[in-house]
């Protein structure tokens, strides 16, 4: 790597790391001075190094870290075919990706997070109901957690989320929801 310093166009400093050398030039562009690198500058010039190399491995790994997500993704969209019925992944390759659909126990699913390996019914899923309303289910996090207005069936009472990021059953934290009344 080479730091080269102009001033009004005219080169008057170069500090060199690959020959360690530092020139410096008159206005005419006459070197004036050439050395090489002192103690302070060496040290410098290796941490300059050592830092470059470790950005670099960084930026490898995390562009293997991208392509490995990549990977695992196409396959994981490729292993199941949307309203087939569920079968329990073996892994992050065969688990199911989000918004795919699935049969599960008479009750048609939805997958509401990526890489889901979870049973719907119990988490990672949310029930999807051509007539009404589905059941509550425990969301595992912000991802799939319900948003204000969004309905749900809980212990026979039909409740509505009053906020988002509702995460809590309606016994858990009643402010959360609305209680419509009964489902019947």
């Amino acid at each position: 790597m080479s730091i080269s310093i102009y001033i009004d166009n005219v080169l008057r400093e170069e500090w060199d790391d690959d020959t360690r050398t530092y020139t410096q030039y008159d206005e005419s562009g006459q070197v004036t001075e050439s050395r090489p690198y002192t103690e302070q500058e060496n040290a410098a010039a290796d941490a300059a190094t050592v830092a470059e190399q470790e950005r670099a491995e960084r930026e490898a790994h995390e562009q293997a870290q991208r392509a490995l997500v990549t990977a695992t993704l196409a396959l994981s969209e490729q292993a199941h075919q949307d309203g087939q019925a569920w079968t329990a992944p073996t892994g992050a390759h065969d688990a199911y990706p989000l918004g795919a659909t699935v049969t599960h126990n008479g009750k048609t699913w939805e997958s509401l997070t990526p890489f889901n390996v979870w049973e719907p019914g119990v988490s990672g899923w949310r029930e999807v109901v051509e007539d009404g309303y589905p059941e509550w289910v425990q969301p595992t996090g912000e991802h799939d957690a319900y948003k204000t207005g969004d309905r749900v069936i809980y212990q026979g009472r039909l409740y509505e989320s009053l906020i988002d990021g509702n995460v809590w059953s309606p016994t858990d934290y009643p402010a959360g929801w609305t209680d419509l009344g009964p489902t019947d």
